[in-house]
């Protein structure tokens, strides 16, 4: 049987600094871990490690965004995601996703809003 078949773990909250054996050592512990480290030493820079990280969650976002199953109107227009800044106007924004002072779009909404100011009646 393992922990997570059987898992019963409480939490609990417990003030700091009052005298009960677990947290005073919990607290020492802690400390010691903050002070004394653990040495670490990478076989490559810090900066290799970022971009293979940047990469990898490029990588899927772009997975998602392709297999999404919202913001399909956008997609057509932006099909790769990017980290850089779109400068898009409002109107534009409106335009490309439909989602603007169009007879399409607000029809969508007025039969609610008529639906629901009929029941009030």
């Amino acid at each position: 049987m393992t922990l997570l078949e059987n898992a019963r773990i409480r939490l609990g909250w417990v003030k700091a600094h009052i005298g009960i054996k677990g947290n005073e050592i919990t607290d020492a512990l802690a400390k010691k871990a903050t002070t004394d480290g653990i040495p670490a030493s990478l076989p490559f820079p810090k900066s290799f490690l970022k971009k293979q990280l940047l990469q990898l969650s490029f990588s899927r976002w772009q997975a998602e965004w392709d297999n999404g199953e919202t913001g399909i109107s956008v997609y057509s227009i932006i099909p790769k995601i990017s980290n850089k800044q779109l400068h898009w106007s409002r109107e534009c924004i409106q335009f490309a996703t439909s989602h603007g002072p169009f007879p399409s779009y607000l029809k969508r909404f007025v039969s609610t809003l008529q639906t629901t100011a009929d029941v009030g009646k």
